[in-house]
């Protein structure tokens, strides 16, 4: 064995680590940079575990926006991406069920509003203390029917009861309360 082993394995460790957290780095402050060096990586076959961590990152955080834009096939796109990567990636199958549900619920045909509603109960499945498809189980139900209030109710209320992102917890609670407001109206014409 060479007296350089050491030094070798060292600088080759080092190395290895600087580049992913490098690439870890670049996915969260731009993620978009590192998607489009992702074809130069594989073409130099540098897709070791932590750059295609870093990748699926990457692709996470761009659908994730194109979502929050309601940019549902560019979402779906990139969530894709980032399966073909990393194929048990929990948050990628996530928010592929919610930018399917939301197209399928952007469309509004009956029979897609209940597979957007299948949509985002499995999405709920994959990451129970999150509330947010709880709401779109709501917005689905409304939307489908509007004057199921126990089923439309009971799911904003679960929405509210788990983790729910700054912005949208507002947002469920006027659509309840607009929801609560529409019930009493209906019932009180019918009284």
């Amino acid at each position: 064995m060479s007296r350089h082993f050491p030094f070798l394995f060292i600088l080759f460790f080092i190395t290895w680590n600087c580049a992913g957290s490098s690439y870890q780095r670049l996915a969260i402050e731009e993620p978009a940079a590192l998607v489009a060096m992702e074809d130069s990586l594989r073409n130099a076959n540098r897709l070791l575990p932590s750059t295609v961590k870093a990748l699926v990152t990457a692709h996470n955080s761009i659908g994730r926006s194109a979502l929050d834009k309601n940019n549902y096939s560019s979402a779906l796109q990139s969530f894709q991406d980032a399966l073909v990567l990393f194929p048990s990636d929990t948050t990628a199958h996530y928010n592929l069920l919610i930018a399917e549900g939301n197209l399928l619920y952007k469309k509004g045909e009956r029979n897609g509003l209940w597979d957007a509603i299948e949509n985002y109960h499995k999405a709920a499945r994959l990451k129970p203390d999150s509330g947010e498809p709880f709401y779109h189980i709501g917005q689905a139900y409304l939307k489908n029917g509007n004057t199921d209030f126990d089923l439309i109710l009971e799911s904003y209320e679960k929405a509210l009861s788990l983790d729910l992102a700054l912005q949208l917890r507002p947002v469920v609670l006027a659509a309840m309360e607009r929801e609560k407001k529409r019930e009493k109206t209906l019932k009180d014409f019918w009284k």
